[in-house]
């Protein structure tokens, strides 16, 4: 068998420009990327002495610190929460850094603070709405966004219903039925007119029968279960309507099917046979 002869591979071999040639373009290269490096430093430097001028310069002294929205906490309290003052440079500052120190506050929900140049800082704080008082092992402030906030003080001066029958624990669980369902009650009471949530004394709340509403005045127990509340409270204002807007002689109404209320009267009723025990309405 014959052999083929190998071919010999043909070397492609790259030109090569004189060595002083590629010298000079490298150093060519080198020039323009040092350059551009300084150039890159001098702005940056620049930069620097910029912001360092605008953060110094007594040409942007705050004159006026203008504070909005604060009705329970003091302008003053405010002002000392911020812990800017006049006569600093209006950059001398990070507006969120300010917020965050005045939202230390309990009753402050949010903090907006604006510049206006060449001198004027303006603080707009939005203040917690108190909805009712939350009986744990202490009274609880608790806003209309459903949040225990504070713990409750004499010199808030709060006139609100009370809810009984809750843990912390339980609060922190707002998906649960009985939490919800809270919230959802006393959003409902909230906002009807007629027997409304500043005619309530007290909300108890009961993992096995839900929620009950206790009148401000005569103090009668209404049972609602847990969810449902705008017809079960249209019942009880017709059974109000009916009597001529008086509870007299009612210990309890049972609410939980609106379509069939029934009346629980007090003892003293029953005895002088006015009414019968457990009247449906």
């Amino acid at each position: 068998m014959k052999k083929k002869p190998l071919k010999g591979r043909r070397r492609n071999r790259r030109h090569r420009d004189p060595l002083l040639k590629r010298a000079a373009r490298a150093l060519v290269r080198y020039t323009k990327a040092a350059a551009a490096l300084a150039a890159v430093a001098a702005l940056a430097y620049g930069g620097w002495r910029g912001y360092r001028e605008i953060t110094t310069t007594e040409r942007l002294a705050i004159e006026n610190i203008e504070i909005t929205g604060a009705n329970r906490v003091s302008e003053d309290d405010v002002y000392d929460l911020a812990g800017i003052e006049e006569g600093e440079n209006i950059f001398s500052f990070r507006a969120g850094d300010v917020a965050e120190r005045i939202k230390r506050n309990p009753w402050i929900k949010e903090a907006d603070i604006s510049r206006s140049l060449p001198s004027t800082v303006a603080i707009e704080v939005t203040e917690r709405e108190p909805l009712v008082l939350i009986k744990l092992d202490s009274l609880y402030v608790m806003d209309t966004s459903g949040v225990v906030f504070k713990k409750y003080s004499v010199e808030d001066g709060l006139d609100l219903p009370v809810v009984t029958g809750l843990t912390m624990d339980g609060l922190k669980e707002t998906t649960g039925e009985l939490e919800a369902g809270l919230l959802e009650l006393i959003r409902t009471l909230k906002g009807r007119e007629g027997f409304s949530l500043a005619k309530v004394s007290e909300i108890h709340a009961d993992r096995v029968f839900g929620l009950s509403v206790y009148t401000l005045d005569e103090g009668v127990r209404l049972d609602v279960g847990f969810k449902g509340f705008a017809p079960k409270l249209a019942s009880f204002e017709k059974i109000l309507s009916a009597r001529g807007g008086s509870l007299s002689g009612i210990e309890a109404m049972d609410l939980t099917n609106h379509r069939e209320v029934v009346v629980r009267f007090s003892s003293n009723v029953v005895k002088e046979g006015g009414e019968a025990h457990g009247k449906k309405g």
